[in-house]
Parts: C-alpha cells; sequence; structure tokens
C-alpha cells in the first residue's frame, strides 16, 4: 500500500471525469492532516465522500455496468519526478 509519505510533489490532484469534479490539495497540509504515513487509499476515501457514487467500505461491488466513484488521483509539481517512486 503506497502512503503520503511516499508521494513527490506539491499537490496530491483528485479528478473525476464522470463527475467533473476536480480537487487539488497542497500535500503538507494533508500530511499534517492525516499524518505521515496514512495510508492513500484512506486519504482518497476521505476526499471522495461527497461524491454520489462512493460505495460503502466493505459493500460488495457492483457488476460491470454499475455506478461507482471513477475519481482518479495524481501528484503536481516537484522536482520533475512526480508520481511514486519507482519500486524496482
Amino acid at each position: 500500500m503506497e502512503r503520503l509519505c511516499d508521494l513527490r510533489g506539491h499537490r496530491l490532484v483528485v479528478e473525476c471525469p464522470p463527475c467533473k469534479r476536480r480537487g487539488a490539495y497542497d500535500l503538507a497540509r494533508l500530511r499534517r492532516r492525516f499524518g505521515e504515513h496514512a495510508d492513500l487509499y484512506d486519504v482518497y476515501l476521505q476526499l471522495t465522500q461527497s461524491c454520489g457514487r462512493q460505495k460503502l467500505a466493505g459493500s460488495r461491488q457492483p457488476n460491470q455496468y454499475g455506478r461507482t466513484c471513477r475519481a482518479a488521483i495524481g501528484v503536481e509539481g516537484g522536482d520533475g519526478r512526480t508520481g511514486l517512486p519507482s519500486r524496482t
């Protein structure tokens, strides 16, 4: 699992094309709010909790035609090496 401390850059971007919603969050502020070693998935759930298509944790996955939250996470800014560090 990836953590906030693994991210490089200045901003975490959450974007959902179907809903046309986009938010950019300062990584330093997110690290203070959730903790340096917060799980990225937990942060994602907190940031997208107002989405009407968000499923409850532990609930059954919808079929391929089901409506679910499709927000994607990206990283902006930094030293040109954005995103997660390589694991290889």
